[in-house]
């Protein structure tokens, strides 16, 4: 299972993930890395697909990337490792 079909399609706000045990993740699209972001850095009732027009890749610094809501695999409760 791939880390974006794993993600549920939901939009839900920055506070909403907390209360639902996720986590804010960035997938970016033109260097293939993800990785977590701490949602304390945004406003609470921010939605995840608001952020994505704003941020930019760490590493390649594209601006072809996604916000998304990241949930612990169910099957054995880790969430997934994040890659470059």
């Amino acid at each position: 299972m791939s880390l974006a079909s794993a993600a549920p399609t939901d939009d839900p706000t920055i506070e909403a993930l907390g209360k639902s045990d996720r986590r804010l993740g960035i997938i970016c699209h033109n260097c293939g890395r993800f990785r977590y972001m701490n949602g304390s850095r945004f406003s609470q009732e921010q939605k995840v697909s608001a952020l994505s027009e704003t941020l930019v890749c760490s590493s390649c610094r594209s601006r072809d990337v996604k916000a998304i809501a990241v949930s612990r695999n169910p099957e054995n409760g880790y969430w997934p490792a994040e890659s470059s």
